[in-house]
């Protein structure tokens, strides 16, 4: 009953235009190249600055500022989504007959759902290497042809893919670079829950209210003391090696102890 469906460029631009309403200005192509501490921090661009009260940094992982607050606890990794050519009703019927938007509980999530126009959506991270993903739609199509085998060569019409925060423990990571400069990020691929959920919060400090963000502020994080680069090869080495171990364990559960593996004719273990 509570499934929803989101179009998340949709919901961005909305915000934005309800914030302008409100009174806030919104500049985008404006490339921050650092923060002036002080009384009142000044936000240098390459064309011009902001002097300012407050400050909250939340580029996720598409910035390195404030590298000695911020850096070795984020660590990029690239997530794709693609969507196939439009499906046909008897096709819709056998994968996904109650239009649901679906993501998994998997270590390394997969999410998906049926577009208007009946094409499937289909994402997740293609790497955590740090490395930008070339071809999102070829990384993706094995996993989706291991959910949905009906799918298996169907076309894909639209790829895209972008730059996601990864976090060892999953926790945003939430504090201060300075008593006036705020920072929130690393969402994990969780992103359009919790940066509404740490908004709120970020907000609340803002006006007065530093409960809630304080308790996330307490939080510690695991730091690699390594360049982002490098930070971010041992993190993929870490997930895939939780992802097998997890893997091994699941399989241990699953096949029954009374089952004894044998060797067949051909040298492969039944």
């Amino acid at each position: 009953m509570r499934n929803m469906h989101l179009h998340s460029l949709d919901l961005c631009l909305g915000e934005a235009r309800a914030a302008e309403t409100l009174g806030a200005k919104v500049f985008e192509n404006s490339k921050v190249m650092h923060i002036e501490h002080g009384p009142r921090s000044r936000v240098v661009t390459e064309s011009g600055s902001v002097q300012t009260d407050q400050v909250l940094i939340a580029g996720n992982a598409l910035h390195l500022l404030e590298q000695k607050a911020l850096g070795g606890a984020l660590f990029p990794a690239s997530l794709a989504n693609m969507a196939t050519a439009p499906l046909s009703a008897a096709q819709v019927e056998a994968i996904n007959p109650h239009n649901l938007a679906v993501y998994d509980c998997r270590f390394v999530l997969d999410y998906y759902r049926l577009t208007a126009d009946k094409r499937p959506m289909f994402g997740s991270g293609t790497n955590y290497s740090g490395r930008p993903t070339t071809d999102g739609a070829a990384e993706l199509r094995p996993a989706m042809e291991r959910t949905f085998p009906q799918l298996k060569g169907i076309s894909i019409d639209y790829a895209w893919n972008c730059s996601d925060g990864i976090i060892a423990n999953r926790i945003p990571h939430v504090g201060r670079a300075a008593a006036n400069i705020m920072f929130i990020q690393g969402y994990s691929g969780r992103g359009i829950g919790l940066t509404h959920i740490m908004a709120e919060i970020a907000a609340q400090a803002m006006t007065g209210d530093t409960k809630e963000f304080d308790l996330f502020a307490g939080v510690k994080h695991l730091k690699l003391p390594f360049a982002r680069s490098f930070g971010s090869q041992i993190q993929a080495f870490g997930m895939g090696f939780y992802a097998l171990a997890r893997h091994a364990s699941l399989s241990a559960v699953l096949v029954p102890k009374a089952v004894i593996p044998t060797a067949a004719a051909n040298g492969s273990i039944v």
